[in-house]
């Protein structure tokens, strides 16, 4: 009865947590491209229909971000799922470098295929004035915005980013976690960013 009991609970405690792990492509999907137009689902100004058979869900994900498989279209099916109860943007499970520099290699794995979108950590910020500084091995016109886990866009600009290094500067009123959200018109070069 105990170890029934016992197994029950484990089950209880470990399926939220297995339902948090999802691979960074997909929550790179959901952050970089879904939450631009989807983030009004947390406050109900919005509702992804959860009945829409699998085809018109599938249909939907691929006008905006190409055909997915399967599985993607249902892991991005959870991620909103999830946002409606947690109203949080996932942070994709990737490390944040040592320093905060990101290379292109690192920023490889929060970047979508296209390499026209990247969805990039910064980690939890205090209250205060923050920046970074970006480069690129060939001017490219890039749309910057940070955006904080709340979805509170707290700097949204188009900048040229080129070899000579950009620093952008954006104010942080609440702690918390923060993301680089880059876009562009063309796919992005080796791009390099830092503190």
């Amino acid at each position: 009865m105990i170890k029934t009991f016992l197994g029950v609970l484990f089950l209880m405690i470990a399926a939220p947590a297995a339902a948090q792990e999802m691979p960074a492509a997909t929550i790179v999907v959901f952050d970089a491209i879904c939450l631009t137009c989807h983030e009004g689902e947390c406050s109900g100004r919005m509702a992804l229909r959860t009945e829409r058979a699998a085809d018109g869900l599938a249909g939907h994900v691929a006008s905006y971000a190409g055909p997915q498989d399967d599985g993607m279209v249902s892991r991005l099916k959870t991620l909103m799922s999830r946002l409606k109860t947690e109203c949080r943007m996932p942070s994709p499970p990737v490390a944040i470098p040592p320093g905060g520099v990101w290379q292109p290699s690192a920023l490889a794995q929060v970047t979508l295929p296209d390499r026209q979108k990247l969805f990039v950590p910064l980690g939890r910020l205090e209250p205060g004035r923050h920046s970074a500084s970006l480069s690129l091995d060939t001017a490219q016109r890039l749309r910057l915005q940070v955006v904080a886990d709340t979805f509170d866009i707290v700097l949204d600009e188009e900048d040229t980013v080129g070899p000579d290094s950009l620093r952008i500067h954006w104010p942080v009123d609440e702690a918390g976690a923060y993301f680089l959200r880059i876009q562009s018109r063309a796919p992005i070069g080796a791009l390099r960013i830092g503190p």
